[in-house]
């Protein structure tokens, strides 16, 4: 069977003249932006990048890396955070240790200039039975992991609910109650 292009060519010219210039500019633009969005959901969805994350190995106690393969986000800000949440998740090796407890979670994650932001859930505080390391051998080992894979951080803040761990609370006082109980 042979294809004769003059009587496509035909038809396509038929339907064009019947049918009306409002139909044929919605339907055009509708097909246009499915493929632009085809397009965008292809590049971004399957395209991966991969990174060590960084674990406590059961038998030595040494930081050993795993590598995971993350989706790519166009945002720097969502390619940390998934860097981060793979650390939070735990190793699929079983050589290897969690790191931080079952619920911990990303709060906030902020990038300003080279500074990195970063506040977690309470959960990443509390002991547990397969955690072995206390929180500040925790944010050792995150540390570790965000400045091997991105290196142009110079700086790296931690904060759990808002707060630096380790220092007092932070209590924001009225000037005028305090002079109130200071006479």
């Amino acid at each position: 069977m042979r294809i004769d292009w003059k009587d496509v060519r035909t038809a396509l010219v038929d339907f064009y003249q019947r049918t009306p210039k409002r139909n044929l500019l919605s339907g055009g633009l509708f097909l246009l932006s499915f493929l632009v969005a085809f397009f965008s959901f292809s590049l971004s969805h399957f395209s991966r990048e991969k990174h060590l994350v960084f674990f406590l190995e059961y038998q030595k106690g040494t930081l050993a890396g795993e590598v995971r393969s993350i989706p790519w986000k166009y945002s720097l800000e969502d390619r940390v955070l998934g860097l981060v949440e793979e650390l939070l998740w735990g190793p699929m090796d079983p050589r290897f240790q969690r790191v931080f407890p079952l619920g911990s979670k990303v709060q906030s994650l902020l990038i300003r200039g080279r500074n990195l932001y970063i506040d977690l859930s309470p959960d990443v505080l509390f002991a547990s039975e397969d955690i072995r390391v206390g929180w500040d051998e925790r944010f050792r080992i995150l540390r570790k992991t965000l400045s091997f894979n991105y290196p142009r951080f110079k700086q790296i803040f931690l904060t759990v609910n808002g707060q630096l761990p380790g220092n007092p609370p932070f209590l924001a006082q009225n000037p005028e109650k305090q002079k109130k109980m200071v006479v």
